[in-house]
């Protein structure tokens, strides 16, 4: 388990006691039950979550069969990022797959420490970053792999996703059915 203050320390060392205490006055920590919706399709997300503890995912519906998008584990940021900045309201859904401890920031919250606290900017800069990467990498895995090796990467990347997530969830991360999901894991 990551704290959210390790994770601030990972990326940005040098803040001010009184820049991270602010954060800590900003950042609530909340419990949130296994299959809770924390955005719905048609909503603006004004939050984002990062995860101490547990694990989400951001998922879509297409052709009424949901998609998912993009997991959140433990260490990560989970938010539906371009309604997050722009203020429109987002395509997709959050939701907690098993009970989670997350910290929630609030959009307004964020801009109001960068006009206080300017030196949290950079932090906010490079979080952007670490989930732009990893954004990068998940198009890079359709882009450059086949369904076989985006099945392993996945493995890879998250050791814990057979006995976290549903394998349905897991077939539509790596675009595929569960049908084919089935017989690549029976070759492996």
């Amino acid at each position: 388990m990551q704290s959210f203050f390790e994770y601030i320390d990972r990326l940005t060392p040098a803040l001010s006691k009184e820049a991270l205490a602010a954060i800590g006055e900003i950042a609530a920590r909340r419990t949130v039950p296994r299959r809770t919706l924390l955005l719905r399709a048609g909503e603006i997300c004004s939050n984002f979550y990062f995860i101490e503890k547990g694990l989400g995912r951001v998922f879509y519906y297409r052709n009424d069969q949901e998609v998912t998008a993009w997991f959140g584990f433990e260490g990560q940021v989970i938010s539906a990022i371009d309604s997050f900045f722009t203020g429109f309201p987002s395509e997709y859904w959050i939701e907690i797959l098993e009970e989670s401890e997350v910290r929630v920031v609030g959009n307004q919250d964020i801009e109001w420490l960068f006009r206080h606290y300017p030196e949290t900017e950079r932090l906010g800069r490079l979080m952007i970053t670490e989930n732009y990467l990893r954004l990068d990498e998940r198009m890079k895995l359709f882009a450059f792999h086949t369904a076989e090796q985006r099945y392993q990467l996945v493995l890879k990347q998250f050791p814990s996703i057979l006995q976290r997530v549903p394998l349905h969830m897991i077939a539509s991360y790596i675009g595929v059915t569960q049908v084919t999901l089935s017989r690549i894991r029976a070759e492996y």
